[in-house]
């Protein structure tokens, strides 16, 4: 699986971008708010959907230097391949989640979990289908602050959900208990 590289190669990219003076910036305090955007790249466990494109926002509010709770907004896009049609998957999720981060100098690592619903949806030719899951979500990543109020940051999540999903509208297209792997790189601007 190319998950792994990918996620790698992500996370060395926020590395490299974060200088070493970035150690003397400092943690979020308690009261303050981030909002944020990411861009990534989502990998399906179907073997009928490709990976594709995921667009975030995000809204985060510290309830201690190192804990904070994440809001998120997003969505994707993934086509359909190997099959005897040709069609998108398009899913919309809003995500809830606790963030606890450390103090590492440069950046701060961080590890997250949090559920979410997850609406999938499904466009081939004149045929339109959609399925609403309830799931949950597990990961970490890394942030630099590139001054007092504005972070970059790289994470990887694994998303499953509860129940099967099945958005076919009308298509045989069973994605089951359906899982994947996201990772984004994104700014936040903490106030």
């Amino acid at each position: 699986m190319r998950t792994t590289p990918i996620g790698i190669v992500m996370l060395l990219g926020c590395l490299i971008g974060v200088s070493p003076a970035l150690a003397q910036r400092r943690a979020p305090d308690t009261g303050m708010v981030g909002v944020g955007v990411s861009v990534g790249v989502d990998i399906p466990s179907a073997p009928a959907l490709d990976k594709g494109l995921d667009l975030a926002v995000n809204i985060e509010g510290y309830l201690t230097p190192r804990v904070s709770v994440r809001g998120q907004l997003g969505g994707a896009w993934w086509d359909i391949v190997g099959q005897r049609f040709a069609g998108t998957v398009k899913p919309l999720y809003v995500d809830g989640n606790i963030v606890y981060n450390w103090e590492g100098g440069a950046v701060h690592p961080y590890v997250t979990a949090g559920i979410g619903m997850y609406r999938f949806r499904f466009e081939q030719a004149a045929l339109e289908g959609s399925d609403t899951k309830a799931g949950f979500n597990v990961g970490g990543g890394v942030m630099g602050f590139m001054n007092d109020n504005i972070g970059i940051r790289g994470d990887i999540r694994y998303f499953r959900s509860f129940q099967d999903s099945n958005p076919n509208g009308g298509v045989d297209l069973d994605l089951g208990s359906f899982h994947f792997w996201r990772g984004t790189v994104g700014v936040t601007f903490k106030f």
